[in-house]
């Protein structure tokens, strides 16, 4: 199964949206990753602007369990989900399934106007233009942390074979010779 989820943070965002990205990376091995924007608060009164940005993972999991993971990692990074206004307060980490498919193909899917921009670049659909956030991938197996934040990126988890993660550009999302997992 395919998924589409967002992230988002607003406390710390460089540290724990580039700290996400890589704990994903480790976990499921290849992430397809849009850029990386600043935002506004939407429905809740905050000064701290939000980092976000999607990104499509393959996974056996049910989204009942990938959701569960993501609780798991938003409460890693302090995010107190006890709290009864918890959606509608500043936050370290959140990660949302905005739609699940047999294909990676989300083209079409629903996401808030926020995200919008950065589904259609991820298809080349369009481009974000302004607002975009670069990065640093923090991970144990990179030796010089690569970029990412300006483009749709796909990345890969080294494997033994490789000693560095991989950050290929996309250049045409549908091309069939980009490698899969």
């Amino acid at each position: 199964m395919f998924y589409l989820c967002s992230i988002g943070s607003n406390l710390d965002p460089a540290q724990h949206v580039s700290q996400a990205v890589g704990e994903l990376l480790a976990r499921f091995g290849h992430l397809r990753l849009s850029s990386v924007i600043q935002t506004k608060p939407v429905g809740m009164q905050s000064r701290h602007d939000f980092l976000n940005c999607l990104f499509i993972i393959e996974s056996e999991l049910s989204q009942a369990q990938l959701k569960a993971e993501f609780v798991s990692m938003e409460l890693t990074h302090g995010r107190d989900r006890g709290n009864p206004l918890c959606k509608v307060t500043d936050r370290p980490l959140d990660i949302d399934i905005l739609a699940q498919g047999q294909s990676d193909d989300f083209a079409g899917a629903g996401v808030d106007s926020y995200l919008g921009e950065l589904l259609a670049e991820c298809y080349g659909l369009g481009q974000v233009r302004d607002h975009k956030v670069t990065l640093r991938l923090h991970t144990s197996k990179v030796f010089a942390e690569p970029l990412f934040g300006q483009q749709p990126v796909h990345l890969w988890q080294p494997s033994e074979e490789r000693q560095a993660t991989i950050v290929q550009p996309v250049t045409d999302p549908h091309h069939p010779d980009l490698p899969r997992q």
